[in-house]
């Protein structure tokens, strides 16, 4: 699998949405559901100075609900950008080898590396997605069993809020299997919880997961399960082995594909 020799530049999304370090919280929130896109650069004067992701926002939600006077929500301050962004984020330049990128993103457990040139700033992104798009032309062979991870991280349509936000918070993952009678009905991930942060704690995740979702069988090639993903614009796929969930295979699975052995 270590065939992934072309540069990031034959598959990074050029049109790159960005932010400045003075910009507010909630102006990062809009542009991140505008585009369904989970971090977006921080650039000044040209240069990129860090990155602002969903987690990151989640996080500062997490610490403002702790202190809110109200019934408790995901509520993000209006804080300038250069309070919470992470400076030095992940680059590559455009001639990198695909499976190099990759290597570094598994490393880091980001689902964006971005792709700069000197003198040019960011002239790109490459995600996950984006790596996913690389194994369906490439048409790798492996199982999904092989490259899944396992076990699933659940939680069910008639849990609330507030437990869901903790599993994904303590799990350290970007998203979970929601499930109804034990089978997997869709999807609550960083996505979700951004969307649904001024909603009371108590509500149900039945009234806001996502319900775009594939279950295929484990033995199906990665290449096919990456097809589908991206015909049906889905984030993940799930394994099922009998009729049973068995596993799930995120961007970063696909990730690992990309990087190689």
């Amino acid at each position: 699998m270590s065939h992934f020799t072309q540069p990031v530049s034959d598959y990074m999304t050029r049109e790159v949405e960005s932010v400045g370090p003075d910009d507010l919280l909630p102006e990062v929130v809009r542009i991140l559901e505008r585009f369904n896109i989970s971090a977006v650069p921080v650039v000044e004067r040209g240069e990129l100075v860090g990155v602002v992701s969903r987690t990151d926002l989640l996080h500062v939600g997490r610490r403002n609900a702790a202190t809110a006077r109200r019934a408790p929500s995901l509520l993000v301050p209006s804080h300038r950008v250069h309070g919470l962004m992470k400076r030095s984020p992940l680059v590559v330049a455009p001639q990198t080898p695909l499976a190099t990128a990759a290597r570094a993103m598994a490393r880091a457990r980001v689902h964006r590396i971005f792709v700069v040139e000197n003198g040019a700033g960011v002239v790109g992104v490459l995600s996950t997605a984006d790596l996913a798009a690389a194994v369906r032309d490439a048409r790798v062979e492996t199982p999904i069993s092989v490259v899944m991870s396992s076990p699933l991280l659940t939680i069910k349509t008639s849990d609330p809020l507030s437990l869901a936000d903790q599993r994904l918070e303590h799990a350290h993952v970007t998203g979970l299997v929601v499930v109804e009678d034990d089978w997997p009905v869709g999807l609550f991930s960083q996505v979700e919880a951004l969307a649904s942060r001024d909603l009371p704690r108590d509500t149900r995740v039945d009234d806001v997961f996502e319900q775009a979702l594939i279950c295929l069988p484990d033995s199906t090639r990665i290449h096919r399960a990456a097809a589908f993903a991206a015909r049906l614009d889905v984030r993940r796929v799930v394994a099922c082995r009998q009729r049973e969930a068995v596993g799930i295979v995120s961007g970063l699975d696909f990730a690992r594909v990309v990087a190689g052995p």
